[in-house]
C-alpha cells in the first residue's frame, strides 16, 4: 500500500484504465479509493 500513496503524492491526477471483459479488480478499487481520498481528479477509461 505504501507505494501507491507515495506515487499519488507525486501526480496531479489519475487515469484509471479498466478492462471491459474483466471489470475492476481488487487493486483497482484500492487505487481509486486512495486517489479520491487524496482529492485527485480521476479519469475512468
Amino acid at each position: 500500500g505504501g507505494e501507491v500513496e507515495r506515487i499519488l503524492r507525486m501526480v496531479d491526477g489519475v487515469l484509471l484504465l479498466v478492462d471491459a471483459s474483466e471489470g475492476p479488480l481488487p487493486q483497482t478499487h484500492f487505487v481509486l479509493r486512495k486517489a479520491l481520498e487524496s482529492r485527485l481528479p480521476v479519469i475512468l477509461v
